[in-house]
């Protein structure tokens, strides 16, 4: 027997099924797709997907097509122990990233430069999954300092993280040097990965802004799991912190299932 009579045989004639049958048929078909609408929404609504690796070098790190509204995700609260750090994520953060991770060295920030050892392995999957917000603050050259920093990764057999690790540019915050505080290229500091001279190492580099003094904020994000990693901050006058995507706020998951709600009517007529 064809695929065509299979399905001949297999559907009913459209005179069997009734008004009320329908309805019912459609009514839990709708409840299917917006609890499907919900999970989509709670596993991947806040987490960026279908990126470009940032690989090769340039002058100015690429600007986004479309820019998420900032900050994205949550950043992690630091607890500067002396010599050492924690990083700790609560709800919101989605389930995955919540917990504490710990760090030597010195904590970064706008006024500290130095080395720091992140160690991951304390968290909930024992390393800090794919999907996490890397920040950089006000990374140029407008202290007359080459601000720079670089950026190693490890698996859990602490060997380097070999191929690219980072997505290129999510988001931007400014106010940059362009029309009303637009961002340009020229705000954007330069990059290269896996350079003959930093090999496996994300490099970014603020002498090529060519703007002048913009204050650009820009998030990158990981697309591999990372067990150990090391910031090496070479200047002050920046800043970098790690930020976990949120768990989407309620009202997110009403509008995604509202018009699935309402198609159907809600009782047989």
């Amino acid at each position: 027997m064809g695929v065509l009579e299979i399905l001949s045989v297999s559907h009913p004639s459209p005179s069997c099924i009734s008004k009320g049958e329908v309805t019912v048929t459609l009514q839990t078909t709708t409840r299917n797709l917006c609890s499907a609408t919900i999970l989509f929404v709670l596993l991947f609504a806040a987490i960026p997907v279908g990126a470009t690796p940032l690989t090769g070098s340039g002058l100015h790190l690429p600007i986004p097509t479309i820019n998420p509204a900032w900050q994205p995700g949550v950043s992690a609260t630091v607890v500067d122990t002396g010599g050492a750090f924690t990083g700790t994520w609560t709800a919101p953060v989605q389930a995955d990233w919540v917990g504490t991770f710990n760090a030597t060295g010195t904590v970064p920030s706008s006024t500290t430069s130095g080395i720091a050892n992140y160690n991951f392995t304390s968290l909930p999957l024992g390393y800090l999954p794919s999907g996490t917000f890397f920040i950089f603050g006000d990374l140029d050259h407008g202290s007359s300092l080459a601000e720079t920093a670089q950026l190693t990764a490890y698996d859990g057999s602490g060997n380097l993280l070999t191929t690219p690790w980072l997505d290129e540019t999510y988001a931007l915050r400014g106010p940059g040097t362009g029309l009303a505080g637009a961002i340009t290229s020229g705000d954007m500091p330069g990059w290269s990965w896996n350079d003959v001279t930093s090999p496996a190492t994300y490099v970014f580099d603020g002498s090529t802004i060519t703007s002048g003094n913009p204050n650009v904020a820009f998030a990158l994000v990981s697309n591999q799991p990372i067990h150990g990693m090391e910031l090496d901050k070479l200047t002050t006058h920046f800043g970098f912190t790690l930020a976990a995507p949120s768990v989407p706020e309620p009202s997110s998951v009403v509008i995604a299932c509202l018009g699935l709600l309402t198609v159907i009517p809600l009782r047989r007529r």
